[in-house]
């Protein structure tokens, strides 16, 4: 299974992401906060990297996309969660990596990450992310 990273009936891929926090996450995430409350992050002022990896904040938990009273989806409209505040503010950890599958949370790993700490990563071409997946266990 270690080398078979497509399903052998649908052929759909079957691969795990690393995902680590970093300096950008954070921004977004501070951004997100000082604004307070539900906001599009179209009006949060980030930069192209910060803005394609900003969704990855729901992965640990730290923020959430909004809804309507009827369940409709706000486009672009995201919140920080109660585990987000306490991360900026109270200075709970976080795991400093989490692994998806197909955009959901699988697991978390690495040392443990506080949000005064959070630093600069080496940004990751598509094709490394890519390579770096590995099969998902089911």
């Amino acid at each position: 299974m270690k080398n078979n990273k497509h399903c052998e009936h649908c052929n759909a891929k079957m691969v795990e992401y690393k995902h680590s926090f970093s300096k950008a996450l954070a921004t977004g995430l501070w951004r997100l906060h000082i604004a307070n409350g539900i906001v599009n992050i179209k009006d949060l002022g980030l930069t192209r990297n910060q803005w394609d990896n900003f969704q990855k904040l729901r992965y640990w938990g730290l923020v959430a996309q909004s809804y309507r009273d009827d369940g409709t989806r706000l486009n672009g409209q995201w919140h920080i969660t109660k585990e987000g505040a306490d991360f900026v503010e109270k200075g709970t950890a976080i795991k400093k990596s989490v692994w998806t599958y197909r955009g959901k949370t699988v697991r978390f790993d690495g040392d443990t990450c506080f949000f005064r700490d959070a630093h600069d990563v080496t940004y990751e071409t598509r094709n490394t992310y890519a390579a770096n997946a590995v099969p998902h266990n089911q």
